[in-house]
């Protein structure tokens, strides 16, 4: 009974974390993007929120490394961010309380009985993207990478520090030795060891079997939401999309180094949240851009937000995100004839540029 209470208690923590909120700070961009409909300001909630969060912390970890600061000092300021945060929200809520409530037209929008292949369709995708939530809880793939992630993680909660610990012999040392010296500008492990500081879970177990459960389900949720636009609102589309795309996760385990097994196996890495989330989200938000209003760019501020959480999560995402921007960017501001659509979204790619000049420049 013990052993079921800690799972459940594990899950709770980490869904306060990661489902919770995310989608309650998420509700701003809902308030500032205007997106309308339940299901699609829940889902753009959870994602931008996520995000949001990830930029925070890469916003708070980098200059607290740099200081020499300690776990709980870096976790104390993120409590304090996050408390201020939800005041706001809670304000904003309190005089928009129709904000996750959409008003519809009854004459325009009459409610369609769902069909039959829509439903199988749906219970299908579901049941196959759990699936995929299930297998990281019993399968994962071990190596040098996971050995030095998770040494960092485990240093940092145990002597509260951030990144003065060789992950291989666990000694004092410096930040800037070895492989440890990237992980500054993208200190992906810190934000775990933050999480596993809050929650209580161990770093390993918070790695290799809870985050993974959320994350590959919020991945599906942005998958979704680009099924949505793709399809142009087919629900049954979407779904069969997602089937789709949960039959190539699952059975494309043709090398350890395929999308299939960075998403299933390594999603707790950054690299892998890189690939299977950011990237997309990228898109998504390119299309978002793409189809506003000329001189509408309110859909380039979560670019922003973006740029830092691909920094917090590798150093993939410091060279990846800013060269999406930048090609977008171009294009976008050549086909709208626009140069302050271009240099607005240009502009959302500095802070990875920022984080790629220093530590290139070994300063």
């Amino acid at each position: 009974m013990e052993c079921w209470y800690m799972i459940y208690k594990n899950l709770l923590y980490t869904g306060m974390l990661f489902v919770v909120l995310p989608v309650w700070f998420g509700l701003l961009w809902v308030w500032y993007l205007k997106i309308e409909g339940t299901v699609r300001k829940l889902c753009n909630a959870w994602v931008l929120g996520l995000v949001s969060m990830f930029a925070s912390g890469q916003i708070l970890l980098v200059p607290m490394i740099l200081g020499k600061r300690t776990l709980t000092e870096a976790v104390t300021l993120w409590k304090i961010f996050l408390v201020i945060v939800s005041i706001v929200i809670m304000v904003i809520l309190i005089r928009r309380c129709g904000i996750l409530v959409t008003v519809e037209n009854k004459l325009e929008n009459k409610k369609k009985k769902a069909g039959a292949w829509k439903i199988i369709f749906e219970i299908l995708a579901a049941a196959l993207i759990l699936l995929q939530a299930w297998i990281p809880y019993h399968y994962q793939h071990i190596d040098d990478d996971d050995a030095r992630y998770v040494s960092e993680e485990v240093s940092a909660v145990v002597h509260d520090t951030l990144l003065v610990d060789d992950p291989i012999t666990d000694e004092y040392m410096y930040w800037d030795v070895g492989e440890v010296r990237k992980d500054v500008t993208s200190p992906w492990t810190m934000y775990v060891a933050m999480c596993c500081k809050i929650t209580g879970i161990a770093p390993a177990v918070f790695s290799h079997t809870f985050f993974p459960f959320f994350m590959i389900i919020i991945c599906y949720v942005l998958y979704g939401m680009i099924g949505n636009v793709l399809f142009r609102g087919d629900a049954e589309k979407t779904a069969l999309f997602l089937i789709v795309l949960s039959v190539f996760h699952i059975w494309n385990f043709t090398s350890t180094h395929t999308l299939s097994a960075m998403f299933l196996l390594r999603i707790w890495q950054g690299k892998a949240i890189v690939a299977g989330f950011i990237l997309p989200l990228l898109m998504y938000l390119f299309y978002q851009i793409f189809m506003s209003e000329k001189q509408s760019m309110k859909w380039a501020a979560p670019l922003y937000a973006l740029s830092f959480a691909a920094a917090l999560l590798s150093g993939m995402g410091i060279i990846m995100a800013p060269v999406m921007m930048g090609l977008y960017g171009l294009l976008d501001g050549i086909y709208h004839r626009n140069l302050k659509r271009m240099l607005c979204i240009w502009i959302a790619a500095l802070p990875c540029a920022v984080y790629m000049i220093y530590y290139t420049a070994g300063i």
